[in-house]
């Protein structure tokens, strides 16, 4: 028996329906993955890190967000803003979501999709080592940080993707350590990139600890085994703890000082803490507020350079240098924004990416390809 001819045509109608809306979903789901970054996670050569004291690897995870129309156009080249993590972080610290992390893929594909930046490659290496952080200085004791970012992670991406390899199409940013790192790293290279975006940074000088050592310096002081160190912040001391022997770890490297391989700028003689100059003159020789004469014409040259941080910054060092710094730098002509925002060392730094940090570089990168 053969079917009658209009149920015939209600089933092709019901097909007809149900391929529509299904081609109509793939074709969602197609615009969807098109409007969204790729984030490769991997590892890379650290030769800058080869025979460092703490034993930390020679391979090192960086993240890199590529934007959604990377795949898409394979001869367009793209500028590049290195993302410098905070003490304890990482580089996950950029594209995770917590209370100290940032995710920053979905923000950026936001901001593409609605216009208010352009496309661009994201590079988010790690700088945690054994003591939790690095400070993104060269040191005999921790490895050479410094020339790990601009050397080792600035020349595997430029030779692996395509980037515009050229010092007005780069810039770097970074929160807390990482902002510091950034204006060390930045003011020092400005051959290499052309912005530096610094948020919450700390220690951009040492005026405050220099001149009132906090307490816990005696507790460090009394360690007499690195097992000693919890590597856990649990409180505010062990925080501090960890911060100022990293600190002493790059700053002042000791290799035959035992059991950190660091000499410390705070002593306790007499039952009092007494400031080892010597040992400060070495923090300062790596600190930017004391470098500004140093490297005036490089921070002359630069396409931006922003500092900020929140008013209500639980950071001393934050709250009393960074405002130096912004004046040391208007004393000489040198052009820069400062800015203070209502919010703490972090809350605020997802809102600042997506409303300041992220469409400020879109704008003062070049995106000139060659």
């Amino acid at each position: 028996m053969f079917m009658p001819i209009q149920k015939l045509r209600k089933i092709f109608l019901v097909l007809f329906i149900f391929v529509l809306f299904a081609s109509s979903g793939v074709a969602q789901t197609a615009a969807k993955q098109a409007s969204a970054g790729k984030l490769v996670e991997i590892k890379i050569p650290a030769p800058s890190l080869k025979g460092n004291l703490l034993n930390d690897p020679t391979e090192q995870n960086i993240s890199i967000y590529l934007p959604p129309g990377y795949d898409a156009s394979p001869s367009k080249r793209y500028p590049v803003v290195y993302l410098l993590h905070g003490f304890g972080g990482s580089n996950k610290t950029w594209t995770t979501d917590g209370n100290f992390s940032f995710n920053v893929p979905p923000i950026m594909d936001r901001l593409i999709a609605s216009g208010k930046m352009r496309e661009m490659i994201l590079v988010a290496p790690n700088a945690n080592n054994a003591y939790n952080g690095s400070f993104y200085v060269n040191s005999t004791v921790t490895g050479n940080w410094e020339d790990y970012i601009f050397r080792d992670v600035v020349g595997y991406v430029d030779k692996n993707y395509r980037t515009i390899a050229r010092a007005s199409s780069r810039a770097i940013a970074g929160h807390s350590m990482g902002g510091f790192g950034a204006v060390a790293v930045g003011m020092k290279h400005a051959d290499i990139f052309s912005i530096i975006y610094a948020l919450s940074p700390g220690p951009l000088g040492h005026e405050d600890g220099m001149n009132n050592p906090p307490p816990v310096w005696k507790l460090v002081g009394s360690y007499t085994a690195r097992d000693q160190l919890k590597s856990t912040f649990e409180s505010q001391e062990n925080l501090y703890a960890n911060l100022f022997v990293a600190l002493s770890a790059a700053f002042s490297p000791n290799a035959m000082r035992q059991p950190f391989y660091a000499d410390f700028p705070w002593e306790e003689r007499d039952g009092k803490l007494q400031l080892n100059e010597a040992v400060a003159a070495k923090w300062k020789s790596k600190t930017p507020l004391y470098m500004i004469d140093e490297y005036k014409q490089n921070l002359l040259g630069l396409r931006g350079l922003v500092i900020e941080y929140g008013r209500k910054d639980v950071f001393g060092s934050v709250l009393y240098n960074a405002p130096l710094f912004s004046k040391a730098l208007a004393e000489r002509g040198i052009p820069h924004i400062f800015e203070i925002y209502d919010g703490t060392h972090e809350d605020k730094i997802k809102e600042r990416l997506e409303k300041k940090v992220l469409p400020f570089l879109s704008e003062k990168l070049d995106f000139t390809n060659p």
